[in-house]
């Protein structure tokens, strides 16, 4: 507040005292609106892929507007190297991130590129989920997209009516413990830890050689992700990422915090305790009803209603931001955008905070999400990113 004490001022510049208390006033708004924000900046997240990725782009910037709208800070995307570089001895073709990074700079909203798929030329074997089969050959192509992407990129030089949202966070593969993604022969269970850290240890070096400000995000880690953990410190991870990144499928929102926590007390113990905890994947899928009763238990517990999805999203980021500075939780990306809402075979297809038919159809979790980020951002959006 501003006190204004009447024998300071000579009674011929009172109109202009009270022009600059007002301005004075309208300079402490924009603070005042500030603290009523909860959460840091893509704190609410979303992963964008599968079939939304592939419409028209009319339509996809028709939904990335809806994202910007919904209160969407943050998305996660896969960059695919075997996409981009199909053909050994080619520079990578940009035209698929291009867009994407278009996409998110235009409605101010934050990118974490999952960077992996290995092309089929630089595959150790003929395993789809073959890691590289040279480290160089992966980590050149992540060179390129700082040098395309980052403070000093060329992507930026040629769209200079964009405004300027640097690249400045690379996640370094994804969930690497599972064999569809980082296929290793034979029996050893330990292998992939140690070729993942290898990876990890030559893409920090790489990516900070021309972007020293860079952030590294560790692989996700899915299932009991506290122990993968453990498991790569123990293969000499320790300085070579700077946020921790875990994928979590469960039927209880509190369980999302438990692993959090459970993957906080690890990082305390290897001497790390303040990298933050980006949660990548999660969410409760609205196939009850739409699908057959799944076999698993714990799917039984996991898959649920529109009604209950909406519900259970709720309750997830009330408790995270509850919770983020307890557990160092940095952001929560709800999986997924959009989905197709059928099938048998993959509870993700009914995931989507937007039903993707003939055309896009949002769900009451979207409505959830939307009104859980109002509240902890402290404002409504427009399709720009900016407060209204």
């Amino acid at each position: 507040m501003f006190y204004v004490r009447e024998n300071r001022w000579p009674r011929h510049s009172t109109a202009a005292s009270l022009a600059l208390v007002f301005l004075l006033l309208v300079a402490a708004t924009p603070a005042a609106d500030a603290a009523r924000r909860l959460v840091p900046h893509g704190f609410y997240g979303v992963m964008w892929d599968g079939a939304a990725a592939r419409v028209p782009e009319e339509q996809q910037a028709e939904q990335w507007d809806l994202m910007a709208r919904s209160g969407v800070e943050s998305v996660r995307t896969v960059f695919s190297w075997a996409r981009a570089q199909p053909a050994d001895g080619h520079v990578p073709d940009f035209t698929a991130t291009d867009r994407i990074v278009a996409l998110a700079a235009a409605r101010r909203i934050r990118l974490l590129p999952v960077v992996y798929r290995t092309p089929a030329w630089a595959a150790r074997d003929e395993h789809p989920g073959s890691p590289p089969a040279n480290v160089e050959t992966y980590t050149a192509y992540l060179q390129a997209l700082v040098l395309r992407y980052g403070p000093r990129g060329s992507f930026w030089q040629e769209h200079p009516a964009l405004p300027y949202r640097p690249l400045r966070e690379w996640q370094i593969w994804n969930e690497p413990h599972l064999d569809v993604f980082w296929h290793v022969p034979g029996d050893d269970s330990t292998v992939w830890a140690r070729e993942y850290v290898s990876l990890l240890k030559e893409s920090r070096r790489a990516i900070t050689s021309v972007d020293r400000g860079a952030k590294i995000v560790l692989a996700a880690l899915a299932d009991a992700s506290w122990e993968r953990l453990t498991r790569l410190y123990r293969a000499g991870a320790r300085g070579s990422f700077d946020a921790v990144a875990i994928n979590i499928f469960t039927g209880s929102p509190r369980f999302v915090m438990l692993a959090s926590r459970l993957v906080r007390r690890v990082l305390r113990r290897e001497r790390e305790p303040r990298k933050p905890i980006f949660v990548t994947e999660t969410t409760f899928p609205a196939g009850k009803g739409r699908v057959s009763r799944p076999p698993l238990s714990w799917q039984r517990a996991w898959y649920t209603t529109d009604r209950g999805m909406a519900v259970r999203l709720r309750r997830l980021y009330r408790l995270g931001v509850r919770n983020r500075r307890r557990l160092g939780l940095a952001r929560i990306y709800w999986y997924t955008w959009a989905s197709n809402y059928s099938g048998q075979d993959d509870l993700f297809d009914y995931s989507g905070l937007v039903r993707l038919e003939d055309s896009f159809i949002p769900q009451p979790a979207l409505r959830a999400y939307a009104a859980s980020a109002r509240r902890a951002q402290g404002c409504r959006k427009t399709a720009a990113g900016i407060c209204r």
